[in-house]
């Protein structure tokens, strides 16, 4: 009896010390078929693809529950190559950090998304899915865009209160000679079907003597709304570096049939320079559509197709990009 009584102990110990520490595998694997042209050099490559619709991953992340609402937290998640199995080394680029949560907020230590990043994907959530066939990747292509994870990030989210919610994160240089700093915030409101917010981000390269990588200023207004029938994003970004500006703006929908899921996005980015002439401008737009085989599959397929055009009129990007795939979570 004595022995029974001891294993029964064993096994709920056992047990509570599960229920408060969990950690978990997870990953994505997305390979599609397809082609990508330059029409300016009329070079196409039709090729097997690798994380076109989301990028191909494997992570880890867990909880420990340290009582009082008090719980400690991790993320490692490294990028993967589905078409030639290549996964760097197992490199956690896009997630390494540790940190705290409990009422008083969230605290990150380590390679984080930054708060602007946040709105950032935001504003492109319904426009072909945040993915390699939305329009902003052909239209922005003046100053280079906001580094959306930066390395050495303290971050800090406040908890949720009505609807609003605030982050603010900064991200050391460590004296070097290439990487900036760089401070970043945004404000939020999430009810019902309206998520809305507003972002700024300041990447300092005072150590870089790289005139490509001079001091920048992100602003952005992004939103999203979802009608049950569709759902729409958008948003309006501005980059400042040393007067020169990029004027931004991209808009989506995404409209739900059933399994389906079909999508559509256009924008445009337009430079000037110091003196406020233009410096060349861009647009492309975008249609995508899914459709789930179970919670886990989707099969897809998306097109891209954008220019961009310098100050003096003539075309220096005329890109058309095409691929179908299939996607899997685990």
């Amino acid at each position: 009896m004595k022995k029974r009584l001891i294993a029964l102990a064993a096994l709920a110990s056992a047990g509570a010390a599960m229920a408060q520490s969990n950690v978990t595998l997870y990953g994505r694997l997305d390979a599609s078929i397809g082609t990508d042209k330059n029409h300016v050099t009329n070079v196409s490559n039709s090729q097997l693809f690798s994380g076109m619709l989301t990028t191909s991953r494997l992570g880890f992340r867990g909880t420990e529950d340290l009582g009082g609402g008090l719980k400690a937290n991790f993320q490692l998640e490294a990028p993967l190559t589905v078409d030639n199995g290549n996964a760097a080394g197992l490199a956690f680029t896009r997630a390494s950090w540790v940190g705290l949560s409990g009422g008083f907020g969230a605290l990150r230590l380590g390679l984080t998304d930054s708060p602007y990043k946040d709105l950032f994907d935001l504003g492109n959530s319904h426009a072909v899915y945040d993915s390699a066939f939305s329009p902003y990747n052909v239209a922005y292509a003046g100053l280079a865009n906001s580094i959306g994870r930066p390395a050495n990030t303290v971050r800090y989210d406040t908890p949720n209160l009505g609807g609003f919610s605030s982050a603010v994160s900064y991200s050391f240089n460590e004296d070097s000679a290439t990487t900036p700093q760089v401070g970043a915030f945004n404000v939020r409101y999430k009810g019902g079907p309206v998520d809305v917010g507003l972002a700024h981000q300041n990447q300092n390269n005072k150590n870089n003597a790289d005139p490509a990588t001079l001091d920048r200023d992100y602003t952005l207004l992004a939103a999203s709304f979802d009608f049950g029938a569709a759902r729409l994003s958008g948003s309006y970004q501005i980059t400042d570096q040393s007067g020169a500006k990029d004027k931004e703006f991209t808009i989506g929908v995404s409209v739900p049939l059933g399994a389906f899921d079909v999508s559509a996005g256009y924008a445009r980015g337009k430079s000037e320079n110091a003196a406020g002439a233009n410096n060349g401008k861009g647009t492309a737009f975008a249609l995508g559509a899914t459709y789930a085989l179970s919670k886990r599959t989707r099969v897809y397929g998306g097109y891209l197709n954008g220019d961009v055009e310098n100050a003096e009129g003539t075309t220096t990007t005329d890109r058309t990009l095409y691929s179908f795939g299939v996607r899997h979570d685990f």
